[in-house]
């Protein structure tokens, strides 16, 4: 059993010059959802943008997005990630 573990800030996942971030606050968005309650930290936020910057990566750049940082947002009433760069959502995404 860990003992004054701290979680990260926030969770990233590069992929074809995208690097995917994931707050903790849209983690616990993401928990909520009836697919990933009961998952926990750190496995929850990395299995999610593991299974979906890939697909992420590869429609952003067919839709000639330039690559950089993008901030990935969870609706939870919507069931949706909302990407963002510079606070414009890039695309919406069904999770």
């Amino acid at each position: 059993m860990e003992t004054n573990s701290q979680k990260p800030r926030s969770y990233r996942a590069d992929r074809e010059g995208f690097a995917f971030v994931l707050d903790r606050s849209e983690v616990e968005r993401l928990k909520a959802l009836p697919e990933f309650e009961g998952r926990e930290e750190p496995a929850v936020a990395e299995d999610f943008l593991r299974f979906h910057a890939e697909g992420w990566a590869d429609v952003l750049t067919s839709a000639g997005a330039e690559p950089g940082e993008i901030q990935v947002s969870i609706d939870p009433h919507q069931k949706k990630a909302r990407l963002t760069r510079s606070q414009r959502i890039v695309i919406t995404a069904d999770i």
